[in-house]
């Protein structure tokens, strides 16, 4: 399996694991001087964010293996005509919506992430690991971020602390089309990103109820949830500091199955 280019700390999901199955792991060392820069002002219309991130997808789908139902290889045949299959069941108005694209990269990571024009993408790393219904659970929970402006403030922040700050906040309003490096530089920020407690929340809650929508079982929210728990704490009792340092800046995970479960 390729590696993919960076990881994006969008999501839900960090990165925890190899697959020897799978392959490589995601390379995350390029650009990351830009995130010492500093968080600078910036006044940025919607319009842009979502042109930014129009290019920047472009630029990542371009980077990473991503899988397609037509792919010749049948590991990236069937991890992409799985995905297909568990989203079907979402309406074709919400994904009009949101202008969904909901994709999958063959990689080992456990991770995904929502970006502010819509597309989700899928780690086959974390396919691997959860069923259909989990599955579903994570795209709602990225979808929540999507309805909620969660992705489009990240990118935002994300632009305020890289290089391109400065082009991103031209009075002309004009979106500047970015270079690789620039791009590279987004990476870092976007990697260094967190979203905040009340927002996973805020998260958690709309996949348990888009599942409830689709007549499928809401605890698979919590259960996804728990997967990466597990992970967690085998990452603890390991002593794995990286992989500790990892869960360290993320929701409490317990609580947040906890308040699944409560409802």
């Amino acid at each position: 399996m390729k590696r993919i280019t960076f990881l994006i700390a969008f999501a839900l999901f960090f990165s925890v694991l190899a697959n020897a199955q799978l392959g490589r792991r995601i390379n995350v060392d390029r650009a990351l001087n830009a995130v010492s820069q500093g968080v600078q002002s910036l006044t940025i219309t919607d319009a842009q964010v979502i042109e930014y991130t129009n290019e920047y997808m472009v630029w990542m789908d371009a980077n990473n293996p991503l899988v397609k139902t037509t792919d010749s290889d049948a590991g990236k045949q069937a991890v992409a005509e799985r995905l297909a299959n568990i989203v079907s069941v979402i309406p074709q108005e919400l994904i009009d919506r949101y202008n969904l694209d909901i994709q999958a990269y063959y990689v080992v990571d456990v991770n995904a992430f929502a970006a502010a024009n819509g597309a989700i993408r899928m780690f086959a790393g974390l396919m691997e690991l959860m069923t259909d219904d989990e599955i579903l659970a994570v795209v709602g929970h990225e979808i929540g971020h999507i309805a909620n402006n969660d992705s489009k403030d990240a990118f935002v922040r994300a632009l305020r602390v890289s290089a391109l700050r400065e082009a991103a906040g031209s009075v002309s309003g004009t979106v500047s089309r970015l270079s690789d490096s620039q791009l590279g530089e987004l990476s870092a920020a976007l990697a260094n990103s967190q979203y905040s407690q009340a927002q996973e929340f805020e998260a958690d809650a709309y996949g348990f109820e888009l599942l409830k929508q689709l007549g499928k079982d809401p605890g698979a929210m919590a259960s996804a949830l728990g997967v990466l728990l597990k992970l967690q704490e085998e990452a603890g009792a390991s002593g794995n500091s990286r992989f500790a340092s990892l869960f360290s800046s993320h929701p409490d995970l317990a609580r947040r199955i906890e308040t699944l479960n409560a409802r």
